[in-house]
């Protein structure tokens, strides 16, 4: 990167962030989130369904005959509280954005740890016994995780055009593979087919699930082909996939 953006992997095992910097990356967390392609900005208590920013807190959801009051989906103190707990994971490691020309400002992030194995991963991730099943039997299928598996778990960059399109998205991701492959554990990446995660994925990493997507030829959006791979859909969040990348027992080229 320039001069003026700078990568920087937090010190510290867990990773020790200041508490400006915890509050700095609680409030990206939440703008990063907030646009699509999760929309991810209020959330109906009653039905759990999310809301864009064309939708304000504190008022009447838009679904018919509900008539709960949305609520913000990541306030400040519980979103700190959230990647505190992350952070404190097995194996955790946290990876930084700065923009010097902000005085250092946080403006991209990017986390993951480990989980023991298959059945670890899924229960955590999935909230139905129908998809953690599903979940942990399609991961021994592919003899993923039989020594533990690095999770690839939030990464964001603010959107802003001084950051979005850089390449940054892909140095998080390269940055992650090789911690997993320096811990010497099989990594999983899961994400919305629909978003630019899924495109970095791609170059990198197998689909093991969900549904498939290409970009438009004209529009350059992500389409469903059509193909559900392995068969096997998210049930719980439509559109979220999973991706993984074996570490080969003896071929350090195969990460390249």
């Amino acid at each position: 990167m320039s001069g003026r953006l700078n990568f920087e992997r937090t010190p510290g095992n867990p990773p020790e962030l200041p508490e400006l910097d915890l509050e700095s990356l609680a409030k990206l967390y939440a703008r990063v989130f907030a646009g699509e392609p999760w929309n991810e900005f209020v959330v109906c208590p009653t039905n759990g369904t999310f809301f864009g920013t064309d939708t304000k807190p504190d008022v009447v959801c838009p679904e018919a005959d509900c008539g709960a009051i949305l609520q913000p989906v990541y306030p400040l103190e519980e979103t700190k509280g959230y990647i505190a707990g992350e952070l404190a994971r097995p194996d955790a490691t946290l990876l930084l954005l700065r923009d010097a020309e902000r005085d250092g400002e946080i403006v991209g992030f990017s986390w993951g740890f480990s989980y023991d194995g298959p059945g670890a991963l899924a229960d955590a991730k999935y909230k139905t016994s129908a998809m953690q099943i599903a979940i942990s039997g399609l991961l021994r299928e592919f003899d993923l995780g039989a020594n533990g598996l690095w999770y690839l778990s939030e990464s964001g960059i603010e959107n802003d055009p001084r950051y979005r399109g850089k390449g940054i998205s892909r140095e998080f991701h390269t940055r992650r593979l090789e911690t997993a492959r320096t811990l010497g554990l099989d990594a999983i990446q899961r994400t919305s087919a629909y978003g630019n995660m899924y495109r970095t994925s791609k170059r990198t990493m197998t689909q093991i699930m969900g549904v498939e997507t290409a970009p438009d030829t004209v529009s350059g959006e992500l389409r469903p082909t059509g193909v559900i791979v392995n068969r096997l859909e998210d049930s719980e969040i439509e559109g979220r996939v999973l991706f993984a990348k074996s570490l080969p027992a003896n071929d350090a080229a195969a990460w390249s």
